[in-house]
């Protein structure tokens, strides 16, 4: 199955007088139909190819506004072009040099950075500016249409399977890499976010990430877009994400653990709750027992806490309720340590690779939401992907064993192993515990010192209202009850993890290193 640019003018043309998109930003909200996102979506089309765009080109999209983020990329697909989704904060040249785009689109701000550094030099010739542009950065590019009657295009013609969307990883784990995605890995995207999220007809989705706006009409479903801040989404003021929860009725908050917490403390400081929401999917990094259990005082007892596992290259893959999270760690099958990930999504197979005699080893996966290749980057293909019978299967870097019952654990990146003289220590195995830690927010385990006789060093991050000394005191006592817990050779307190510019919840634990062999100077070989 594919959903090509006619199925999507058929998703949107559905209900015409339902909300599409509702923008919310300080107390203020700004709502766009299904019926005038799809007038708009064809205005910008014919702007579009009136300023040369033509099917087959790629055309970054850089804005942070959702509307037009969401319209321009249909209006793109509507032509036969390629939207290209790239962080703006990080690698942006690098990025470009990958993908050599015909066209530019963005904000005034996205046209100064091309501008002022060279972005896509010189591969743009099409540069077009949406919203406001007090500079002469490039042909304006109008995305909302009043109804004026106009015949504008219509979806053209689908050739096949073909590029329907390239969206860059997030560098976290490396450098950014163009994620192709075919017009058949978006339906199955699209199938398995209809799997867990079960949409219903009065349903209100808040995206706390900005993408997901792209997909929320296209499921169905009002889509609010709260005023994240997404160049830092962990300083987000908690007013702007918790209060259009309650404004909108969202029903299903899709966001990442760094914007639950901001929900959650919120909640928690004003003696709040979210009667209307029936389900939270959390995604970007593992969620842990602690963000769960404030997320439970704040909805219904029956409401839905899902943490869901995947990737840019491979979302989702599989989810777990809160539930059985906790079940997994009071309760682990034996061998198990580290995080449950639950079961594969209906049609996405797991396979654990190259792994050691307990079962350890990288996953990997196939399946209809794995994107077949990265753009122009042969030799990340050649490291991670391959064909099989069931499809491209996709190695992901991250470390884990499958139980039998079929369920995914997850023990950590694969470019995280902390190897000491004699022993290798997963991240996840020990962070799970410590994390567990009472008043403590997080732990990240790193390696410092030589490669194969490292000082694994156990970084913490307490609760603002945690003593430093208490915070210690309650880390090193969880230790002791872990088999490898004695070999974590420093525990080290810090305020604050650095963590990746998408979601600020994945640690950067380059920098974390970096700065642990700083404080440990002196002990490390």
């Amino acid at each position: 199955m594919t959903t090509t640019a006619a199925d999507i003018a058929g998703r949107l043309a559905e209900r015409p007088d339902a909300v599409a998109l509702v923008e919310s930003r300080k107390g203020t909200s700004r709502t766009t139909r299904r019926g005038e996102l799809v007038r708009h979506c064809r205005h910008i089309a014919q702007g579009l190819r009136d300023a040369g765009v033509r099917p087959g080109h790629k055309a970054v999209v850089m804005t942070r506004d959702a509307h037009d983020l969401t319209a321009v990329s249909y209006a793109l697909v509507l032509l036969g072009a390629v939207p290209v989704l790239i962080e703006p904060r990080a690698e942006v040249g690098r990025c470009l040099q990958d993908i050599t785009p015909d066209v530019f689109i963005g904000e005034p701000l996205a046209h100064l950075g091309r501008r002022a550094l060279g972005w896509g030099r010189p591969h743009v010739r099409i540069p077009l500016v949406t919203g406001s542009a007090p500079l002469p950065m490039g042909r304006r590019l109008v995305t909302r249409a009043a109804a004026d009657g106009t015949s504008h295009p219509h979806a053209r013609e689908s050739d096949g399977d073909g590029p329907a969307l390239i969206a860059f990883t997030s560098g976290s784990t490396g450098r950014p890499k163009g994620a192709q995605y075919r017009h058949s890995t978006l339906a199955g995207q699209l199938d398995a976010l209809t799997t867990l999220m079960d949409p219903r007809p009065d349903d209100v989705l808040l995206a706390g990430f900005l993408p997901v706006a792209l997909l929320g009409p296209l499921l169905g479903l009002a889509t609010v877009a709260p005023a994240v801040n997404h160049l830092a989404p962990a300083r987000t003021s908690p007013e702007e994400v918790a209060g259009p929860i309650r404004e909108h009725r969202a029903t299903i908050v899709l966001a990442s653990p760094a914007v639950l917490t901001l929900i959650a403390r919120h909640c928690a400081r004003h003696g709040v709750t979210l009667p209307s929401v029936r389900q939270i999917l959390s995604f970007g990094a593992p969620l842990r027992i602690g963000l769960a259990d404030a997320l439970r005082e704040a909805v219904p007892d029956d409401a839905e806490i899902l943490s869901v596992y995947g990737a840019t290259e491979c979302l989702p893959v599989s989810a777990i309720g809160d539930h059985d999270l906790r079940a997994s760690r009071t309760a682990p099958p034996a061998g198990h340590s580290g995080t449950c990930l639950g079961r594969p999504m209906p049609g996405i197979r797991a396979r654990i690779l190259d792994a050691d005699a307990t079962g350890l080893g990288e996953i990997a996966v196939t399946g209809p939401t794995v994107s077949p290749a990265y753009h122009a980057r042969p030799d990340a293909d050649a490291t991670t992907k391959s064909d099989t019978d069931h499809g491209v299967l996709h190695r992901t870097g991250d470390l884990g064993r499958l139980d039998d019952e079929g369920r995914l654990w997850f023990l950590g990146r694969k470019a995280h192993l902390v190897t000491g003289t004699g022993f290798t220590l997963t991240t996840e195995d020990i962070e799970a515990v410590a994390d567990t830690a009472p008043g403590i927010r997080r732990t990240a385990l790193v390696g410092v010192g030589t490669a194969v006789c490292q000082l694994p060093v156990l970084c913490v991050e307490p609760l603002p209202s945690t003593p430093r000394a208490s915070a210690l005191e309650a880390v090193r006592a969880v230790l002791k009850d872990h088999p490898d817990g004695h070999r974590v050779g420093a525990v080290l307190i810090r305020t604050a993890f650095p963590t990746d510019p998408r979601h600020n919840s994945k640690i950067d634990r380059m920098r974390l290193a970096g700065w642990a062999a700083k404080r440990l100077r002196g002990r490390i070989r």
